[in-house]
């Protein structure tokens, strides 16, 4: 579809332009200007004409009237460049540049001191510095004094080929300027990954893990995609660059696939999504096999096939997980939002929808680093979110004192490091709760239970603590050394307080506890053994007449 659009614009483009393409004259001003726009072209349906019957055929090149790229297509497209250099400029060192993110092939037609046409093979088919006449990642090949040159662009994936010429000084302030900004790149990537790993070994969460992955994929790809991919690690290796890039995308998906399903906990709170991520996370690497194995076609049709449904199964998974109240997912969403703009960006490049400008060449790497640090913050929420959660487990939702989860974790914790000294164990269920809630409703039973819940909590010592396990039944477990006139002391003040009046607005409650008390190791070693024996404890106690407290014997 796209190639059809972008084949549609470049037909009506090319009617409505003359059939012939002016001289260009070469001066200072139009150093770093695309001139597609003051180029010819023609395409070679298949690519099967030979170069030099398309060079004797000028009737076949019409203005390019900005033609700069196409989509997927098996065709080769040429670009004729017409050009005279003015007196100024006829001796001054001009570059001409194909700018293009990613191109197969790529030739270069001029006149040799003999004034016979040569070829320059260029693009990711030929080592690095073979296909170029500057070290640079880019495209570049030295002007000569005069005209034509053409370019004959060809690349199944998407031709993308905006050329610009550029006066050698203004080329070396560009150069600096792309390498610094790409650097900059690179480097906050880098950093990312490094701070991420430390917290991956740290913290022992795989979705630290998988983002290092998907941000190290990730600076791969765009290294690979802005040239450098072949100017540092492939010089000499043509084909590697060739599989790049169907090998690093799939990288990529495969690591943000699983960042996604670690991320979000996929395998819980949306299991069926899960199963379809596990599906593309294998589809990945299939087509990294297949492509290793020397297949073309097949892997690229695959990975362009399953894109699309792989954005929107995301975008499903995080607004569902958003909705479900995970507030990192709101990061997620953000950062995806702008990797994507970038992608689409990218995408219209490729396709020459877009010309070449910093806004457009830079557009992705830029959106990526903002993607990789918007996703940190989006992992440090949800490792806030996880604490939280974790906090609240064994946190009573009503009264905010520990629950029995919390308190069985404390008990562990004596019975294991205190097994030679003993600690004490209090059951203290409310006596005349009930009315309350009957007489004034459930919320002002509640206030009561919160009130005395704070002052029980008064009353113990900062290591001991206060938990309620459900109803009005609270458990106080005293930690170690508590001899006798300790527990005595922490009873007396629990009686106290809780036969102290409530008064809630013009209403006042009266209330007493029931304790009851039994001791680790005498009475249990286990909790529920413990518990147990403090339970009956303190139902003597109620059956005492409510209001007092007992201590546990084994024969109760």
């Amino acid at each position: 579809m796209m190639r059809l659009l972008c084949l549609y614009v470049l037909a009506i483009s090319l009617m409505s332009m003359p059939s012939y393409a002016e001289e260009l004259q070469v001066e200072r001003s139009l150093s770093g200007v695309v001139i597609n726009d003051r180029m010819a072209a023609a395409t070679d349906i298949a690519a099967r004409t030979l170069w030099r019957q398309m060079i004797a055929e000028p009737e076949r090149f019409a203005p390019a009237s900005g033609f700069n790229g196409v989509g997927l297509g098996s065709d080769a497209h040429w670009l004729r460049l017409d050009f005279q250099r003015t007196e100024l400029e006829r001796s001054a060192p001009w570059w001409l540049v194909v700018e293009p993110l990613n191109l197969y092939d790529l030739r270069l037609y001029r006149r040799n001191i003999q004034g016979e046409f040569e070829e320059l093979a260029s693009g990711e088919r030929v080592p690095f510095a073979a296909g170029r006449e500057r070290e640079w990642r880019q495209y570049a090949f030295i002007l000569p004094a005069h005209g034509p040159v053409y370019l004959r662009a060809y690349d199944p994936g998407g031709v993308s080929f905006p050329v610009a010429l550029w006066h050698q000084h203004d080329l070396e302030r560009y150069e600096q300027w792309g390498e610094l900004l790409l650097g900059g790149v690179y480097g906050a990537l880098l950093a990312l990954c490094l701070y991420n790993l430390f917290l991956a070994v740290s913290l022992r969460d795989p979705a630290y893990g998988w983002y290092v992955a998907t941000t190290l994929a990730l600076a791969i790809f765009l290294a690979y995609l802005y040239g450098h991919a072949a100017q540092w690690w492939w010089r000499d290796w043509p084909h590697w660059v060739a599989m790049g890039r169907v090998i690093l995308p799939s990288l990529w998906g495969m690591a943000l696939t699983g960042f996604v399903m670690s991320f979000f906990r996929t395998r819980i709170h949306l299991p069926i999504a899960h199963r379809i991520l596990q599906i593309f996370m294998l589809s990945y690497l299939m087509i990294i096999t297949m492509r290793l194995a020397g297949a073309h076609g097949l892997p690229s049709l695959l990975l362009t096939a399953q894109s699309l449904p792989g954005v929107g199964l995301v975008l499903y998974i995080a607004i569902r997980r958003w909705r479900q109240g995970m507030a990192g997912a709101r990061y997620f969403l953000a950062a995806y939002g702008i990797v994507l703009a970038g992608v689409v960006i990218f995408l219209l490049r490729v396709c020459g929808l877009l010309m070449p400008s910093p806004l457009t060449e830079f557009a992705m790497p830029v959106s990526a680093t903002l993607e990789s640090l918007i996703f940190s913050l989006a992992l440090a929420r949800r490792i806030k979110s996880l604490r939280h959660a974790s906090k609240a487990a064994f946190i009573d939702e009503l009264t905010q004192l520990p629950n029995r989860r919390a308190l069985e974790q404390r008990f562990k914790q004596y019975a294991e490091s205190e097994a030679g000294r003993g600690f004490s164990l209090l059951t203290v269920d409310l006596d005349k709760f009930k009315p309350v809630n009957d007489q004034w409703g459930h919320a002002e039973g509640d206030e009561v239970l919160r009130i005395l819940a704070q002052r029980m909590q008064s009353c113990v010592r900062q290591e001991d603590i206060v938990a309620r396990i459900g109803g009005d039944e609270f458990i106080v477990l005293l930690a170690p050394p508590a001899n006798t006139d300790i527990v005595s002391a922490v009873i007396d003040r629990l009686m106290e307080v809780t036969r102290q009046p409530v008064r809630l607005g013009d209403r006042s409650h009266c209330l007493s506890a029931s304790v009851g008390l039994a001791y680790y190791p005498r009475h249990g070693r286990s909790f529920s053994e413990l518990s147990r024996y403090a339970d009956m404890a303190m139902y003597e106690a109620k059956r005492a007449g409510r209001g007092t407290w007992r201590e546990a014997v084994p024969t109760i």
